[in-house]
């Protein structure tokens, strides 16, 4: 059950939602891969990508260097393409995953809606797999993984700031200062360890339950903890 105070907002304040494992039950980066492949058919650029993905995605793993190893695979991409599959993988993956959304997670973020709080979402995903979801739930604003683009085609190289662990905290940084907010009168929602430097960096931080490490850093803080179902 939410428990957030739903009284009229008396200044301005932004509220900082992870993505996947916080607001959605599937790690969107990897479910829109398994997409891609299936629908265009390329059955080797698929073998590098799984085989990358045996040897460096592991419990103990870098989620930076992942990250930049995963959009590596993007290169030579139509950016066009890519976001036009990224609307076609968002009906497909809510029709693979009934239960799509943490919807106790989401009950917060509308309750933090209907109290005059502004949601961003800040994620190491990108703009085609956000956008969608943004669009159904009412956000306006996206802090994610901007792809180097030329001639119309990815690069494979991100831009910065990654907006993965301190990166998030820089991302949120910037858009506060051009929005002339302070941090401590915001609030972020995270599910994993990584989502640590983001929460420490806001005056009201919770924990979405269930992944790696976050619960006995919300309990040695004081945070508060959801579960996502």
């Amino acid at each position: 059950m939410t428990v957030i105070q739903k009284a009229e907002v008396t200044h301005r304040s932004y509220v900082f939602f992870d993505v996947d494992d916080t607001l959605i039950s599937v790690k969107s980066m990897l479910s829109f891969q398994d997409y891609w492949y299936q629908v265009t058919g390329d059955s080797e650029a698929e073998a590098r990508y799984r085989a990358d993905l045996r040897e460096h995605m592991h419990e103990q793993a870098c989620w930076n260097a992942l990250n930049r190893l995963y959009y590596q695979h993007f290169a030579g991409r139509a950016e066009l393409e890519v976001t036009r599959r990224g609307k076609e993988w968002f009906v497909w993956a809510q029709e693979q995953h009934p239960s799509f959304y943490h919807i106790p997670v989401v009950e917060e973020l509308r309750a933090h809606q209907k109290a005059g709080r502004e949601v961003v979402f800040v994620s190491g995903s990108f703009p085609a797999l956000l956008k969608p979801i943004a669009e159904e739930l009412g956000v306006r604003h996206i802090l994610c993984t901007r792809l180097e683009v030329r001639d119309g085609r990815y690069t494979g190289e991100i831009l910065a700031p990654q907006t993965i662990g301190d990166g998030k905290v820089e991302a949120i940084q910037q858009f506060l200062s051009g929005q002339g907010v302070s941090a401590e009168t915001c609030y972020a929602y995270g599910d994993d360890l990584s989502d640590l430097p983001m929460l420490k960096a806001v005056g009201n931080a919770t924990v979405v339950g269930g992944g790696r490490g976050l619960e006995s850093h919300a309990r040695e803080l004081g945070w508060r903890v959801v579960m996502p179902a």
